[in-house]
């Protein structure tokens, strides 16, 4: 089990507009879950991570965005009602980390959501591969990929693709030790 991203950023490194619209609906041709490479990526997925406010939104909504994954949230509140009884969570990104391995699923986890859950598990180096798609825009401003004066993290650059937008996709691996 791997945890890994596969998200949006702009240029200029924001993961979010200014009024939280994901960089990922810059491109005209974004379709939800078919495009920029999600089918590929989730193909390899057998669970989703994320923090509650990801994960709210999809609680009651008509479509549940992770059929036939395993889902766990990270989050120091109590999930919201209608949540699926299936879904786990933690508080602590090491006890969530725990649950993920003791699981029953086959494939990595997809780790979606922002700054701060990819920060908790960037801090307890349980991050294993960062993906991100470029995006051809520069949005000035919104929520950046990593949190001000996070610290520093070598990467080794393990896989370039570019779609028809000009978006390009670069896959890390962090290299371990060196931080």
């Amino acid at each position: 089990m791997r945890i890994r991203t596969h998200m949006a950023v702009s240029v200029d490194g924001y993961i979010a507009s200014p009024d939280g619209l994901p960089t990922i609906l810059t491109a005209p041709d974004f379709e939800s879950g078919l495009s920029h490479g999600l089918p590929e990526f989730i193909a390899g997925c057998g669970a989703v991570v994320m923090g509650r406010n990801t994960f709210a939104p999809a609680v009651g909504s008509s479509h549940w965005p992770w059929p036939n994954l395993r889902v766990f949230v990270l989050t120091s509140q109590p999930l919201p009602e209608g949540t699926p009884a299936d879904v786990v969570s933690a508080a602590d990104p090491a006890e969530l980390l725990r649950l993920m391995r003791e699981a029953d699923f086959t494939g990595d986890v997809h780790l979606v959501g922002g700054q701060q859950t990819i920060q908790a598990f960037r801090d307890i180096d349980a991050l294993d591969e960062l993906g991100v798609v470029v995006m051809p825009v520069l949005l000035g401003d919104g929520l950046r990929l990593t949190p001000d004066k996070s610290t520093t993290t070598p990467l080794q650059l393990t896989g370039t693709r570019t779609f028809p937008d000009g978006s390009v996709e670069h896959v890390y691996t962090p290299v371990r030790g060196q931080n």
